[in-house]
C-alpha cells in the first residue's frame, strides 16, 4: 500500500497552526504568494475535502492518517500575489 501524502506547509507569508483539540487542527495561513496557493488549493482538490486522507506534522510529531474536517476551502485573494485560507484538519484514529 502506497503511503499517503504528506500535507504540503506553505513557504511563503505566515502560517500559524492552531490546535483545537486533542483530534484537530486548524492551519492559517495568509500573505500567500500564488505558488503557495496553488499548492494548497491543489491538495485541497485532490483530497475531494473531507473524502481524502493525509499525513499531517505538527511540532515534530506525524499524525499518519488525517483528513480535512470541510468539504471546501474559502481562498481568499487580496491582491495580486496576497491570498490566504483556514483548512480545518480531523485526526482520524
Amino acid at each position: 500500500m502506497e503511503p499517503l501524502k504528506q500535507f504540503p506547509i506553505p513557504k511563503s507569508g505566515q502560517v500559524n497552526i492552531v490546535p483545537k483539540g486533542r483530534n484537530a487542527f486548524e492551519v492559517e495561513s495568509s500573505g500567500l504568494n500564488l505558488h503557495d496557493h496553488n499548492l494548497l488549493m491543489g491538495f485541497s482538490l485532490s483530497m475531494q475535502g473531507r473524502f481524502g486522507e493525509f499525513r499531517f506534522e505538527y511540532a515534530g510529531v506525524v499524525h499518519p492518517k488525517c483528513r480535512f474536517d470541510s468539504d471546501s476551502a474559502d481562498f481568499v485573494q487580496h491582491g495580486p500575489d496576497d491570498f490566504s485560507v483556514t483548512l480545518p484538519i480531523t485526526i482520524l484514529p
